[in-house]
């Protein structure tokens, strides 16, 4: 008997699914090779669990998401990282009149885009506090899911989301709504988690080194992201693997993994991606 809290075949392309992880109840399409969760969760267990991540007066997890990064942009330090700030160069063009960030958190790109570029900016975020921290900055933030661009009526030349697309359980209304939103020829730049990154280490079994249902639902190769990119009709495919571990001296594993990627044997942890829509 199919229970309707699970999903029953690919939700991307709706081919034959198994089986790949026990522990996260993870499944893998055989078509597209896409790996998601199984379990379908409410909005409301959403809700619930990013204010954990985000509110939680102590074991803080999204600490340095929310109230360090807060702070920071408090007294006017913007610090976005080398490979968003080299992505951003890059597709922002003097014809860019206007960008949405989906998971825009506290607005770091939003407050970065305002110091460095000359555009309208629009950022969508779940968490209420910190949409609300957002508005205290001065960003242009609207409290909500992807869904609420459903109410938007301008289309923009670039969305934009940094390791957002893992966490959204409805792929095909998203990019459906990221399709009308989109002008003709719009830009669609987006980071996640490279789930390739498990074949840096031996014995994985159901290991997946990164977080696992309800907070991340989808989790991406470069081969899986060019078949779910193509299936929504987005071209001009670039993908850049971020090519080294990020730096922590204090962990011994840092040092083997730094090692590996400087003979090419490394699966990085983050995939940056920009495509194009094919209208």
């Amino acid at each position: 008997m199919e229970l309707i809290n699970e999903f029953s075949c690919c939700k991307v392309c709706n081919g034959r699914i198994s089986n790949v992880n026990s522990t996260f109840n993870l499944v893998k399409c055989q078509e597209c090779k896409f790996v998601f969760s199984k379990k379908k969760f409410s909005t409301e267990d959403f809700i619930l669990t990013y204010d954990r991540l985000y509110n939680a007066k102590e074991n803080l997890i999204y600490k340095k998401h929310s109230i360090e990064e807060y702070n920071q942009l408090k007294k006017g330090i913007i610090r976005i990282g080398y490979n968003r700030k080299r992505i951003i160069k890059s597709i922002i063009t003097k014809q860019t009149k206007n960008v949405l960030e989906v998971g825009s958190g506290v607005g770091l790109i939003g407050m970065y885009l305002k110091r460095f570029y000359n555009l309208s900016y629009y950022g969508l975020e779940l968490d209420e506090k910190t949409h609300q921290r957002a508005l205290s900055l001065g960003v242009n933030s609207v409290n909500g899911d992807f869904s609420k661009m459903k109410t938007f009526n301008e289309k923009f030349d670039v969305i934009m989301m940094w390791e957002v697309l893992e966490h959204l359980q409805d792929l095909d209304l998203f990019f459906q709504l990221a399709k009308e939103r989109l002008n003709t020829k719009g830009i669609f730049v987006f980071s996640v988690p490279n789930f390739a990154k498990i074949h840096n280490y031996k014995n994985v079994t159901d290991q997946i080194y990164q977080s696992g249902p309800p907070v991340h639902l989808n989790f991406f190769t470069e081969e899986s992201v060019k078949e779910v990119l193509k299936r929504y009709g987005f071209d001009n495919v670039v993908i850049k693997e971020k090519k080294f571990p990020y730096f922590n001296f204090k962990a011994s594993n840092f040092y083997k993994m730094f090692l590996k990627s400087l003979i090419g044997k490394y699966n990085g942890p983050t995939l940056y991606v920009t495509a194009k829509l094919n209208k």
